[in-house]
């Protein structure tokens, strides 16, 4: 009698344990939520990392949608519903905001760098000097790597005398292919785009100071009204979130 006793408060302990664990799962799932961002290309890679520990914590399911911020932008423009974007500029979400499309925040600063195929020191005399063939940047009318590229090429005095060896990326997606392929012996690109290339570890770099060119600011929008997407947000300002993003080559603003 005493064992049948201690079998079944056994068998009832675990269908207990089996009744909460079902309802933790349920009341977990009741708060989940789902998080769109669309993310621009040269932080994919720190908003896959800043997703799976914000998945983890929050119970929220969170899809990134990767690609250039202009054709982010263009498809906000056309209705596309999107709880957060990412931008690789402030100009972007800032009309948008103006539009009252939605909140804006700044998340990180980017560094530009100078890359070359060959392991060699580099420096502004490799390029008053024209001692290479071609040099692959952004183009600066249509991103803010472009300008801080021209920036510092035109506080070197070279911007004029290297025009025909620059080749034209229209973002810095397409610079960095343009980079890895082999195309061009030099590129200026995004630091993240170094930590996270292994061809662009193979190669040098050069830091150029942020004295030669204005602050590449990287700003997001908050779309909707979605609690998870303000969640997330107040995650990437958090020191979890901050630790992620200066981990990946950013400055944090």
């Amino acid at each position: 009698m005493g064992v049948m006793k201690c079998l079944s408060e056994k068998i009832l302990k675990h269908f207990n344990s089996l009744i909460l664990c079902t309802l933790i799962t349920l009341c977990t799932n009741a708060f989940a939520d789902q998080v769109t961002v669309a993310v621009t290309n040269n932080f994919d890679f720190t908003a896959e990392e800043l997703k799976t520990q914000f998945e983890a914590t929050s119970g929220h399911t969170v899809t990134l949608i990767k690609g250039p911020s202009s054709a982010h932008y263009n498809q906000i423009l056309q209705g596309e519903n999107f709880d957060i974007f990412l931008s690789d500029d402030a100009e972007r979400p800032g009309y948008l905001e103006a539009n009252e499309l939605g909140t804006r925040f700044t998340y990180a600063n980017a560094k530009l760098v100078l890359w070359s195929v060959d392991n060699r020191r580099l420096t502004p005399d490799l390029l008053q000097e024209k001692d290479f063939h071609l040099l692959a940047i952004t183009n600066p009318r249509l991103s803010p790597f472009g300008r801080a590229a021209e920036e510092f090429l035109k506080s070197i005095n070279v911007w004029e005398a290297i025009q025909d060896k620059l080749v034209i990326g229209e973002n810095i997606g397409q610079t960095y292919q343009f980079a890895i392929s082999g195309d061009v012996e030099l590129a200026l690109i995004a630091y993240s785009q170094i930590i996270y290339g292994i061809y662009m570890q193979a190669g040098s770099h050069w830091q150029i100071p942020e004295t030669y060119y204005t602050p590449i600011e990287h700003q997001g929008i908050l779309l909707t009204d979605n609690p998870a997407a303000q969640e997330f947000i107040y995650f990437m300002q958090s020191t979890s979130g901050q630790q992620i993003i200066l981990g990946n080559g950013y400055l944090i603003p």
